[in-house]
């Protein structure tokens, strides 16, 4: 049998985009920025997003240590048009009372609002927020959200087809056995923060024994499932999806039960691909921070790119987003190293991770 020419082609066609379609993902280190200028000293719990105008923003905490009374949100951008950052300025002070784990979002309208934590006490967390019309130059008074809201516990949020905003959340009790557990929030009217009316909470199903979880990070799978990923005291990941855009969530579960974490603050993106891709520190310690891929189908993660390793100390507490840069797709990560340091790195992604 002799076949057209053109079946021929397209066969080959087929063939070829297969194999490159197929191609391993790669990502290689392209640049480094240190972000923070000393204040403090101590620094941690960075968040990272894109502006409107396409360059980028973060927002850490920092003071005398974690929990100290002079904890603040410092808060830096990239000038338009350039690689340059601004000096880092304070955006948000309780005196006398901690700042916690800032999360910035960015509005389907272009504003920008920063959510934080605020309170002596972890469990005593109470949700506060500033916004700005204008990419972070210029604040509204910090106002605090609906009482037993949070918001974004650390990770970034999740705009929803219908115009919500989905965040995970988490709290964490200081009675009984101080149970650490995951929840989600919903708000109808992004921007409209303070308006109790607006927002729903929604919790996982229970499990026995549960798994004592927090700071949940949310990606859409592309197939009609949310999904989350969280720290546990359990020293594994957590699991969890939701079928119906996140009114309700199965229990959770180890996303990979023979892959360690200790119990350190994680990112969940999804690449082009449709691959899920957390970073996070694997192991037993903080020495290492890597960007893994997850398969359903395989009872491991494999490793995409070694993000920063360090002999002593730690580097942690990962923000991620997927970007372009000169044309190239790229991932880029901030993070604490040694809590002295807010860094941002940047890699050139390759292959399947695009």
């Amino acid at each position: 049998m002799r076949w057209p020419l053109p079946a021929v082609l397209g066969l080959v066609s087929l063939l070829l985009a297969g194999c490159v379609r197929s191609s391993p993902p790669t990502a290689v280190f392209r640049s480094e920025t240190v972000l923070s200028d000393g204040f403090g000293p101590e620094c941690h719990a960075s968040n990272l997003v894109k502006l409107p105008d396409g360059s980028l923003a973060a927002a850490w905490f920092s003071g005398t240590k974690e929990g100290a009374d002079d904890v603040v949100i410092r808060f830096s951008r990239q000038l338009p048009g350039s690689r340059q950052w601004s000096r880092p300025t304070t955006i948000a002070a309780h005196p006398g009372v901690p700042c916690w784990n800032p999360v910035l979002f960015v509005g389907a309208d272009g504003s920008l609002t920063i959510f934080y934590k605020a309170a002596k006490r972890i469990p005593d967390w109470e949700g506060w927020f500033r916004q700005s019309a204008d990419g972070g130059l210029r604040w509204s008074a910090a106002q605090r959200l609906p009482k037993g809201y949070l918001g974004p516990i650390r990770c970034h949020g999740l705009a929803r087809p219908d115009g919500s905003v989905l965040f995970g959340s988490s709290t964490e009790a200081a009675t009984g056995t101080k149970p650490w557990r995951v929840h989600f929030e919903r708000c109808t009217q992004p921007g409209d923060w303070s308006i109790a009316a607006a927002w729903s909470r929604h919790t996982p199903a229970d499990d026995t024994p549960p798994l004592n979880a927090i700071q949940p990070a949310l990606l859409d799978d592309g197939a009609g499932r949310l999904v989350a990923y969280a720290r546990t005291r359990e020293g594994v990941v957590a699991r969890t999806e939701s079928a119906d855009d996140g009114r309700s969530w199965s229990p959770l579960r180890p996303a990979h039960p023979r892959q360690a974490n200790p119990n350190s603050g994680l990112e969940a993106l999804r690449l082009p691909s449709g691959q899920a891709m957390l970073v996070l520190n694997p192991g037993r310690n903080r020495l290492h921070l890597d960007a893994v891929l997850l398969a359903a189908d395989e009872p491991a993660w494999t490793t995409l790119v070694r993000v920063d390793a360090v002999a002593k100390g730690e580097v942690s507490y990962p923000s991620a987003l997927l970007d372009t840069e000169d044309g190239v797709p790229v991932l880029r990560v901030s993070y604490t190293r040694n809590r002295r340091e807010i860094v941002l790195r940047t890699f050139t992604l390759d292959g399947g991770a695009r």
